[in-house]
This record gives structure tokens, C-alpha cells and sequence, in this order.
């Protein structure tokens, strides 16, 4: 991707986000885990939320339907909100800064992702073979999953990692248990 192109999809989220930019400062830190408790409160509104859907009883549908109302609500009443409270006047260089490396972190992750995406499905014309034993394993495992486990709850955990990989990155944690699997001692092969 090149700069200019990342500079336009930098400039295009903060025109998106323009009117949530007082609400992405503290958003930012509960995701970066900032304070102690920010996982968990993050766990604990995820499954608030989830626990609704699960009383609820809802078809598959019904509950797409309600998860996107409550996200036009929101998406409705932040900018609404932020704006009431706070002064625009408040606004400072320093949240300036922070809110443009907020929208420059979305954008890098974004474009990892795709290119992450882009190589995988390059596969298929580079080594077919490989693509494809990918490709059906990771559906097996998926229609396994499924099968066997709650929906529902299957998306409660993926919920919750998704929310909570921000802050696991940040804090180095995944990082740190790849480096510890990388120091546990090796098996001796008996010959």
C-alpha cells in the first residue's frame, strides 16, 4: 500500500470519526488497558451484552437485526452526546495528536490484515496444494466448532479476543508467551 494511499485512508476515518473524536481518547485507552481494570470491564460489558442476547432467545436474524439497532443508536447518539458535553473549544493539539495516531493505528492494522488476507488467497495460484489442504482444514475445524459448540457462545469468545486484543498486543503478553514456548526445554528423541 503505498504512503499517499494510507495518508487519504487516514484523512477518510478522521472525516468518519469526526464526530465520535471526543469519545475515541477514552475508548482508546480502555482498549490499550491503561488502567488495571480496563479488561475488565471490558469482559464484563461484552458479557452484559451477551447475556441480554442469550435471555433475549432470539433467532439468528432477529438478533443481527437488534445488534445492528443498537449500533445506529449509538453511532446516532455518541456524536450527540460529545458534543453536549464537550466543549469543542477544549479540544487541544495533544488530542489532536492522539486522535491522528488512534486513526493511523485502525488504518496500518486494516491494511495488515488485507495484505495478510491478499497472501493467503495468492496461495492459490503459488501452491495451490497448500491453499486448498488450508483452506479445507480450517473450514472442518470451523463446521466442527460450530456444530459442537453453542453459536452463540462461540461468538462471545471471539467477542471478547477481538476486544481484548488491542491491549494484549500492546501490553506484549502474546509476545511474551510466544518467548516463553520458545525457551521451554526440548524433548530428547529416543533413537
Amino acid at each position: 500500500m503505498s504512503e499517499g494511499n494510507q495518508e487519504i485512508q487516514i484523512k477518510n476515518l478522521k472525516k468518519l470519526l469526526d464526530g465520535w473524536r471526543m469519545a475515541v481518547l477514552p475508548i482508546k485507552s480502555i482498549f490499550l488497558w491503561e488502567q488495571q481494570w480496563h479488561p475488565c470491564a471490558i469482559v464484563a460489558t461484552v458479557s452484559v451484552l451477551y447475556f441480554i442476547i442469550w435471555l433475549m432467545d432470539l433467532n439468528s436474524l432477529a438478533t443481527f437485526a437488534i445488534i445492528g439497532l443498537f449500533f445506529n443508536f449509538l453511532d446516532f447518539i455518541v456524536p450527540i452526546i460529545c458534543n453536549s458535553i464537550c466543549n469543542p473549544n477544549s479540544w487541544t493539539g495533544q488530542h489532536e495528536k492522539v486522535f491522528d495516531e488512534v486513526c493511523r493505528s485502525i488504518v496500518s492494522s486494516y491494511n495488515k490484515t488485507l495484505h495478510q488476507l491478499c497472501q493467503f488467497y495468492s496461495l492459490r495460484e503459488n501452491s495451490p496444494f497448500m491453499y486448498y489442504i488450508i483452506s479445507i482444514s480450517m473450514l472442518c475445524t470451523l463446521a466442527w466448532m460450530a456444530a459442537s459448540i453453542n453459536n452463540v457462545f462461540l461468538l462471545y469468545i471471539f467477542s471478547v479476543v477481538i476486544l481484548l486484543w488491542p491491549g494484549i498486543q500492546h501490553r506484549g503478553i502474546f509476545n511474551t508467551l510466544l518467548g516463553m514456548m520458545h525457551m521451554a526445554p526440548k524433548t530428547i528423541k529416543l533413537q
